[in-house]
């Protein structure tokens, strides 16, 4: 999807098609473009693959090819910087200083955190790899130049014709059978002498080693050399490996003029048995092992060097031919793109597909927008998710897998104060649910041991808790600015996707051995947490001290905390029933506080819902804030302790009130213009079952926000890449398909779901397949050309479940 020279100004014109790739057997969705991903701007260019672990985006000029490498662990800061790293914890036990706090709060309604703010020291940043340079030696020149990702495949192809009249055609994948990423080149006539070399200009010389041995090229740093005043750095390794082909391996030798380079000169055979084709196997691997990162490990995270079992991987997959390691990548892939099928109204089915004069989203204020875009967009979404969350992988962090540079934007870290829980929206409804296996081992493995310590030391509670920025080396603790840093909902927040895996899929062995531990554990937590609200002395709990996210006061009783424990809290109860929970003690006083929860509901005098507790004359809801987050919206979307546990969405006042403060919010653009805070408003306005409102917002995301390769802008044109707004724009998509929310904990009634809350005209006559409900249900569905779903079709029979549209019609029932 490129820009056309007509169209440069645009943040968002790309090209769109259809495209057969060389390795396909169907016509399916891709990403194309007609011209070169440029080294200077390729994270907005280049289309990106994975395996979880691995990353890659391919770019550069015909004949001179690049692949940018990723590793999910890679990362500056944490142990491996400084041996006094502590996760951002104090040195010692600061608890004492929460009722100084606590009580000045109580007294004036805000207050101060000194005492109890941390460190960002040593906190360090996800980085870029390094990179695959392949150079074909004489072309300067090419013609008819195309790239595509197909999206069936998760494939990447490019194809020229050089200056010497040869067609060429390379292949990048990354394998999760290969634990590998692959590149492949092929030509019409006889290759030339290819030359092969791993890069990372960006790393001083003396952070690593560019070596060349026997049919292969390596790569191996540290990102910090060790001396007397601080440790060895983290170590990592990279190999790219000729792998065996039709001819066997070819033949190779290390260039005399530039060190850690490969020449590939022809086929093992010699004389007249030309080569063709060739492929390079590239791994990669650190010495960081996130099950270290525990008290009995002293938090070190560091296991063995990576470079034997990474060297003993790669020969073993080089000496498999690639056709087999392609057909085993394309069947794991596929099984994964298979499970569930989003066909929207496609305009240009009966025409030929557009070039790069298409815009992928004009403005929604004066165009329609295009339902082939918006599906291909959701496609994408859940290729990124394939790419980047695999069950021995990391989850995806701000930048999903890819990251160009040694410094990322907020460190590609973990912001759990939306961006992660945004990144998990979607998974279970689409079949890929069981790819969150890389966040819940990473919540075990680096929050819990970590974090326990961190409650204990800043509020002397038991369970474990974290705040909003966290790497992967559990900095559990609190930054240094109250704003942002005081956030120790965060885990809180976190428990909704574990809730919701359990009750989408209805695992109850997984819901035993580790969701019921962590829900119980953090629900444990916030009962020691909570305090009797002194300032109000209306009698209920509250959180004390409290930041909505991103945002001042430093006060009590925050709408989003309240929303968010009172959630945890039921869901931990249902969670507790599952799991016949023995101990009567915890769930009864679990019980017994929430009754007496403050559950963050209340009203501004202009109608909307309340963000802070404190009187509305000091000045914190006022009507017009265009603050990016929704917090104080959180239990309408995308929890639910006010659309189901407070009745909401069968209340109209309440509703009322929502959509008063989603328009005093306004369109998410004020504030960062943000993609995520547009999506997010876009699915808070389809649970209101505003169709035109959700349409809107979501074209506007599309429009300011998405890149000229599909990839998410932070800010429009100008900011860094974030995935969160791709896994977010699906998650937005699905509110308008469904309304799917857990029944109030009390309720003996069949639970409601409404089919199809504000689907779009123009996305009739469409239909869904694969579409994964609450209580275990998988259903087919279809709508018409008003949006109006008909049809519907049970894969999977799971609880008892009414259907409804959303003008109240019944649709049918599963008893």
């Amino acid at each position: 999807m490129a820009r056309s020279s007509a169209q440069s100004t645009l943040p968002t014109a790309l090209v769109l098609a259809v495209f057969a790739l060389l390795f396909s057997i169907i016509e399916a969705k891709a990403l194309w473009s007609l011209s070169p991903a440029s080294s200077g701007r390729f994270i907005r260019e280049s289309f990106p693959v994975g395996n979880g672990r691995l990353g890659a985006l391919p770019f550069g000029q015909p004949g001179q090819e690049k692949l940018n490498l990723n590793l999910d662990s890679l990362w500056s800061g944490g142990p491996f910087e400084s041996a006094k790293y502590n996760g951002g914890n104090p040195s010692e036990v600061a608890a004492a200083s929460l009722a100084g706090i606590r009580d000045n709060i109580f007294r004036d309604g805000t207050g101060s955190l000194a005492g109890i703010l941390g460190s960002n020291n040593n906190y360090g940043s996800y980085r870029v790899l390094a990179n695959l340079s392949v150079v074909i030696q004489g072309i300067t020149r090419y013609a008819h130049y195309n790239r595509s990702l197909d999206l069936s495949t998760g494939v990447h192809s490019t194809t020229f014709v050089g200056n010497d009249n040869n067609n060429y055609t390379s292949a990048a994948y990354c394998s999760y059978p290969a634990k590998a990423c692959i590149y492949r080149l092929s030509s019409t006539g006889a290759l030339p002498n290819i030359a092969v070399a791993l890069e990372n200009r960006l790393v001083q010389p003396s952070l690593y080693n560019a070596t060349c041995d026997n049919s292969m090229v390596r790569l191996a740093g540290v990102t910090q050399h060790g001396d007397s005043t601080k440790p060895q750095g983290m170590e990592y390794d990279v190999i790219a490996r000729l792998s065996t082909g039709a001819l066997g391996m070819p033949m190779s030798s290390c260039s005399k003029n530039s060190k850690g380079t490969i020449v590939v000169t022809g086929s093992a055979y010699g004389g007249d048995s030309k080569l063709n084709t060739f492929s390079v196997i590239v791994g990669a691997a650190s010495d960081y092992d996130p099950t270290q990162g525990t008290a009995e490990s002293k938090f070190s995270f560091r296991g063995p060097k990576p470079g034997t079992a990474l060297a003993k991987l790669t020969a073993q997959s080089s000496v498999k031919l690639e056709t087999k390691l392609l057909t085993a990548h394309q069947q794991d892939y596929a099984r994964l793109m298979s499970g569930f099928e989003l066909d929207l109204y496609d305009p240009w089915k009966t025409s030929e597909y557009p070039s790069e004069t298409l815009q992928f989203e004009a403005d929604p204020s004066v165009a329609q927008g295009d339902p082939y875009v918006e599906g291909l967009l959701f496609d994408y979404a859940r290729h990124l998710f394939i790419s980047s969350s695999r069950d021995d992988s990391l989850p995806p962090n701000l930048q999903g897998r890819w990251a160009d540079g040694l410094e990322s934007a907020w460190s590609g870290d973990y912001h759990a104060n939306i961006n992660l829980q945004m990144n998990h929206w979607f998974a279970d409804q689409v079949g890929l649910g069981h790819l969150q296996e890389a966040l819940f081992k990473y919540i075990v493995n680096t929050w819990v041991p970590r974090g326990t310590e961190t409650a204990h030391l800043l509020y002397n509670s038991p369970g474990w808790v974290v705040h909003d920025e966290i790497n992967i080396f559990g900095h559990t603790g609190m930054k240094n600015t109250a704003e942002w840093a005081n956030y120790p909902a965060a885990a809180a927040w976190m428990m909704q996707t574990i809730f919701d895996h359990w009750d989408y899929t209805r695992d109850l062995g997984w819901l035993q051995t580790t969701g019921y531990n962590l829900l119980r554990q953090v629900s444990q937590f916030w009962m020691a947490q909570l305090q009797q609200d002194r300032y109000t002395k209306d009698n209920t709990l509250v959180v004390n001290p409290c930041n909505s996210p991103e945002k001042g006061p430093t006060t009590f009783g925050c709408a989003h905390y309240q929303q968010v424990i009172h959630q945890l809290f039921t869901t931990t109860l249902a969670a507790a029933n599952a799991v016949n929970d023995v101990d009567t003690e915890f769930t009864g006083k679990l019980t017994q506080l929430l009754t007496m929860l403050d559950k963050g509901l209340a009203y501004t005098s202009w109608g909307g819902i309340r963000e802070f507790k404190l009187p509305e004359s000091m000045g914190h809801d006022t009507l017009g804030d265009k603050h990016r987050h929704l917090s104080h919206l959180v239990g309408w979307y995308p929890g639910y302790s006010i659309a189901s546990f407070q009745d909401g969405y069968a209340n109209s006042s309440i509703q009322a009130a929502v959509a008063a403060s989603l328009r005093s919010r306004g369109n998410g653009k004020a504030d960062g213009n943000t993609g995520w805070a547009k999506v997010w408003r876009a699915a808070a306005w389809a649970r209101l079952n505003d169709t035109e409102q959700a349409d809107y917002h979501l074209r506007y995301a599309i429009y300011q926000n998405i890149g000229q390769n599909g990839l998410s802008i932070y800010d429009g044109a100008n900011g860094p890449f974030q995935i969160d707004a791709n896994f977010g724009l699906a998650g937005a998509m699905l509110a308008m398909l469904v309304y799917d929310v857990p029944a109030k904990l009390e309720s003996t009634e069949m639970r409601q779901v409404v089919l199809g809350p504000a689907i779009p005209s123009r996305w009739g006559p469409g239909k869904v397949k694969g579409l994964r409900l609450r209580g275990g249900t998988v259903l087919d569905m279809e709508w018409n050309n008003r949006g109006v779903v008909g049809r519907v079709a049970v894969q999977k029979r799971g609880e008892p479940v009414a259907f409804y549209s959303k003008e109240n019609k019944l649709i049918g029932r599963l008893t």
